[in-house]
């Protein structure tokens, strides 16, 4: 079967390393604006690769390219692309997985459907793991309370050589980009909504405690309410929340930034090609954050569910820690997002995943058969329960 990987980045380079191995796969067709290197001391079955250049902001060039005849297309382009991307393959009748939030794809659903087509977004590290594992221990509830999910990619222990506390690995941009943006939660039956500019202070963090690693900073990320609806547990939940899990230390810097304007995204005249600030720290701190050659990063989530099972309280704790592979050179974030998407591709390509439309993580991936590939890959998922009185 013939796949179409858009996108050869950092995470496109582990979508196409894992898919290489494929007996399913016959022919992968990479697409980028540069081509990869791969090497083949670590890419197996080369053979079955080749390459097209790629230009993702010209729609009549990504139009042109995906209308390949195709079985399946696992979009790794930047965000910005997924709507775009998305209405292309409805548009040529093509199974696709991406890695990204499913914001603004759900007028896609009845046309995919009328298709014949799987649209799986939001299968990668954050959104992916975690919402197959949180959509996993909702349905083994009889009533949900509290549902709060942490992810976060951030350097190992003896790889800390900054201030940040954090080094990058995946784009820069999309770390700052994803920092600057508001957040809501639950506690106690009340929704609280947190700006952007408020959710580093040193009020709204809490700590967690992630077994074999330490003391972590969980910050809020984004619209928790909006998965609780996804997960069916809006009616019932007392507490949710998303969040970002940093080493301390990360969010005593973010927050003077994001006081002082320097995450802004509003180009500036004086700037060299009219940069923004934010356009600046990422060209200025970029070079300075990078992992070094025998640098390990970790991927952590944390999944944390109560509620009323079998007619008694119940907690169930999940934890996902995965490291980068120093003999592939593959970052923790490169496995934990594109191994998952890879999978999923996979599934659906062999019909283990066999509904149309615009699917969820959440609902349409069987989790013990996802549970056991990404055990295959390293990356271990560890259930902890216990009864609440």
């Amino acid at each position: 079967m013939k796949v179409l990987v858009l996108g050869c980045g950092m995470q496109g380079r582990a979508v196409i390393f894992d898919l290489l191995k494929s007996d399913i796969v016959t022919e992968i067709v990479g697409a980028d604006m540069v081509e990869p290197t791969l090497d083949p001391a670590i890419f197996t079955h080369l053979d079955k690769f080749s390459f097209v250049t790629i230009d993702g902001s010209d729609r009549a060039d990504l139009s042109e390219k995906m209308n390949c005849e195709a079985d399946i297309i696992l979009d790794m382009l930047p965000r910005e692309l997924t709507q775009i991307v998305t209405e292309l393959a409805v548009e040529y009748g093509i199974h696709l997985v991406n890695a990204n939030y499913a914001k603004g794809l759900d007028d896609l659903h009845e046309k995919a459907v009328a298709q014949g087509i799987s649209i799986m977004p939001e299968m990668g590290f954050d959104p992916g793991i975690d919402l197959v594992i949180a959509g996993e221990a909702v349905r083994q509830f009889d009533e949900i309370h509290e549902l709060h999910s942490y992810g976060g990619g951030l350097p190992e222990a003896t790889a800390i050589d900054n201030p940040l506390k954090y080094k990058i690995t995946w784009t820069f941009a999309g770390v700052l980009d994803s920092t600057n943006q508001p957040a809501r939660i639950m506690k106690d039956g009340e929704v609280r909504d947190i700006s952007a500019q408020d959710i580093y202070r040193e009020e709204n963090l809490h700590k967690v405690n992630i077994p074999g690693v330490g003391e972590l900073d969980a910050i809020y990320n984004r619209d928790a309410l909006v998965f609780a609806k996804k997960f069916g547990i809006e009616n019932t939940v007392k507490s949710t929340g998303r969040y970002t899990l940093r080493w301390p230390g990360f969010a005593p810097i973010i927050q003077p930034w994001m006081e002082l304007g320097l995450l802004s995204k509003k180009p500036l005249d004086w700037l060299p090609d009219n940069m923004s600030p934010q356009d600046y720290l990422c060209k200025f701190l970029g070079p300075q954050l990078q992992l070094g050659e025998q640098e390990r990063d970790m991927c952590i989530l944390r999944v944390d569910v109560k509620g009323i099972r079998n007619g008694r309280q119940e907690r169930q704790l999940y934890h996902v820690i995965g490291y980068r592979d120093l003999e592939t050179g593959f970052t923790a974030m490169n496995r934990t997002v594109g191994f998952p998407a890879s999978i999923a591709a996979q599934m659906i390509l062999k019909g283990e995943i066999t509904e149309k439309g615009l699917l969820s993580p959440i609902h349409h991936m069987p989790y013990e058969r996802f549970k056991r590939e990404l055990e295959n890959r390293g990356i271990v998922v560890k259930k902890i329960k216990s009864s609440v009185r």
